[in-house]
């Protein structure tokens, strides 16, 4: 029998496992902007658009880690 808080930790990963590749879909879709970008600084602010995304995506695959180390060891 799986606890609530062992389907809540489950339902955690599955989320995060889903979220990233969003985060990847966001970047390419900043970088590809940035490239058509029709001035520098509209260049500059979807490279850090997409820098953000590469941020978030670290971020989320760190969560990832640790709660798949949690709920391992439980």
């Amino acid at each position: 029998m799986v606890s609530d808080a062992a389907k809540g930790m489950n339902h955690l990963i599955e989320v995060i496992v889903h979220s990233i590749p969003k985060e990847r879909e966001a970047r390419d879709v900043y970088l590809a902007a940035a490239q058509g970008a029709p001035t520098e600084m509209t260049r500059l602010l979807f490279e850090r658009l997409a820098k953000d995304e590469e941020g978030h995506e670290a971020k989320l695959r760190a969560v990832l880690q640790l709660l798949q180390q949690s709920s391992s060891r439980a």
